[in-house]
């Protein structure tokens, strides 16, 4: 069934259709006190067939309070579909700044991006909780904060081995993606001249900056390889500080080493 605008789900207002994945479809929608909210409708189908899956989002979203991320403001269960509400995020996917906008980013937005994700990452680690799907989709962006969005993949550390790299990861993918933006023709040569070469020969990245990207594309390795750069730094320059075994997180440790590689100009 597909609501319509204006269309009356408990107390809200369906305004618009926001976006849809395999799960679900998302409608922008106006409480009764005109505050804007996101109304997450599951797919009846995929519901029966993964009837656990709404289970584990709203446990881990009701569990969350952090800015970025969107808050679980109830549940609706009525003859029009099973719904979750809930807060609304400003801002355009990152895909539709790429894909339809076609933006640029630049290097100082880059690190501002990547440093609010690392940011939300640490976040999520002192939760134990991975969000499983970090992409360009899910990350929404005004031109200044981002948000993530989307937890229906997310599970609590340890679930069918599910560890932090997973989002370290997904994380070197969307900076993959932004530094492609940044660099242009600079990174893939005139339109129908581009030749099959990886993203190090493309990309004019140091060496230092793309074995950090690699080590992160590496699952469960990015954690060895930091705590192993701290310890050769330190002993180098001895002026570091020693990384204790219940030192810095991965996502911390990332953000450390990509606030580094990609200082403020």
């Amino acid at each position: 069934m597909m609501l319509r605008k204006n269309k009356r789900i408990g107390d809200y207002t369906v305004m618009s259709r926001i976006g849809s994945g395999r799960y679900g479809v998302c409608f922008l929608a106006r409480s009764s006190d005109g505050r804007q909210v996101v109304l997450k409708r599951f797919r009846r189908r995929m519901r029966r067939k993964n009837r656990f899956h709404e289970h584990h989002e709203a446990v881990i979203l009701s569990g969350l309070r952090h800015p970025a991320l969107p808050q679980l403001e109830g549940v609706i269960n009525d003859r029009h579909g099973y719904f979750f509400v809930l807060e609304y995020k400003a801002g355009k996917s990152l895909a539709r700044w790429l894909f339809d906008e076609k933006k640029s980013f630049s290097e100082a937005e880059i690190r501002d991006i990547g440093t609010q994700l690392f940011r939300i990452l640490e976040y999520l680690e002192s939760r134990s909780v991975i969000h499983g799907d970090i992409s360009i989709s899910n990350i929404l962006y005004d031109g200044e904060v981002i948000a993530l969005i989307d937890f229906g993949l997310a599970r609590y550390e340890g679930t069918r081995g599910m560890s932090f790299s997973l989002d370290l990861a997904r994380t070197a993918d969307v900076l993959l993606y932004l530094l492609y933006s940044c660099y242009g023709e600079t990174a893939c040569g005139p339109a129908g001249s581009r030749e099959e070469r990886t993203w190090r020969q493309e990309l004019p990245l140091s060496r230092e900056q793309q074995e950090f990207i690699g080590q992160l594309l590496e699952p469960d390795t990015f954690g060895r390889e930091a705590s192993d750069t701290d310890a050769t730094e330190t002993g180098a320059t001895g002026t570091g500080t020693a990384r204790r075994s219940d030192g810095p997180r991965p996502a911390a440790a990332a953000r450390e080493i990509f606030q580094r590689l990609w200082p403020r100009m």
